[in-house]
């Protein structure tokens, strides 16, 4: 059960933090919660497209606590989240850690688990130069950055306290963008938008190229209203850190303090520690016919193959 709740210990600073954010921003009590949570687990039983959910707390709670306790808008997502699995199985299906592709993608430790600021939230980051692009294509990047997310997933301090996000796009190749088609974009954000239960508190995006300004407007266009309003863009990492408290940094960057190879290793074992669960979030089954509307399904080829092929004519590294 949750251990964030009133019931929290008064000794333990951090249990209080929490127990106070979930008080005072996502209306969260102790009856509430439990109310809350007997009518997900009552819903998912008689609703007739779920197949099979998992109905355990830490899980509904990922939704729940997204919602800010709106049962009928955390089973809105609940909904977005079975069918966006369905949908791209390209993406979600058998996100295994001790796949040959997906450990190296964890061993290149683009995406990175910084811990939790002074605030509570837990700080992410995407370094993309570290993306193999004579390796992998977008398909992978987007399978390790759902992984990635999946193993937070279920921490109650994730699911409180929310995210920083930091994106570092410094000395990347235009080629990296190109991976991505402008459908695979929309569909992506719109999965982050709107289908997976995450608090995003900020966003701090540095050293974004500026001849990729076409994908960057369009991506930003994709995003919520809330989403736009917590967006920040800094020409640097240096820049973007000013914003950031300095212990999160890693010593790969001015100031930082954290070993970046010490924060692999670590991630690395609770993704395998988590592996088990990793793999049994694909037994969950809903009929996704009804909700095919809500992603691009269609591709405009000469769309598509016009931005990646702007790309590639620039021949920009």
């Amino acid at each position: 059960m949750p251990t964030f709740g009133l019931e929290s210990k008064k000794n333990n600073p951090l249990e209080e933090l929490y127990a106070k954010i979930a008080r005072d921003d996502l209306q969260e009590t102790e009856e509430n919660r439990k109310q809350s949570l007997a009518q997900m687990r009552e819903w998912i039983a008689k609703h007739p497209l779920i197949r099979k959910c998992r109905t355990d707390s830490v899980f509904l709670l990922r939704f729940l606590r997204m919602r800010k306790f709106s049962v009928p808008r955390a089973q809105e997502t609940l909904e977005r989240y079975l069918a966006m699995r369905q949908t791209f199985p390209q993406w979600f299906a058998k996100l295994d850690p001790d796949q040959k592709d997906m450990k190296q993608l964890l061993d290149d430790h683009m995406f990175q688990f910084w811990g939790r600021d002074s605030r509570g939230r837990t700080v992410i980051m995407a370094r993309h130069k570290n993306f193999n692009l004579d390796r992998f294509n977008s398909v992978q990047m987007a399978r390790n950055m759902f992984l990635f997310l999946e193993t937070l997933a279920d921490d109650e301090e994730t699911q409180i306290g929310g995210y920083v996000v930091v994106l570092d796009y410094a000395d990347i190749s235009m080629q990296l963008l190109a991976l991505w088609s402008l459908t695979e974009v929309r569909n992506a954000i719109e999965c982050v938008n709107k289908s997976l239960p995450m608090r995003i508190k900020e966003v701090h995006v540095a050293g974004f190229p500026k001849l990729a300004v076409m994908i960057g407007d369009l991506a930003i266009s994709c995003l919520s209203q809330k989403l736009k309003e917590r967006l920040f863009c800094h020409k640097s990492m240096e820049d973007a850190a000013k914003h950031l408290e300095v212990s999160m940094l890693t010593t790969d960057y001015p100031g930082g303090t954290q070993d970046p190879e010490e924060l692999k290793r670590k991630f690395i074992k609770r993704a395998q520690d988590k592996r088990q669960e990793l793999l049994l979030l694909d037994e969950m089954e809903i009929d996704a016919t009804r909700y095919k509307s809500l992603w691009h399904q269609t591709t405009d080829g000469s769309i598509e193959s016009g931005v990646a092929g702007s790309f590639k004519k620039l021949n920009v590294d």
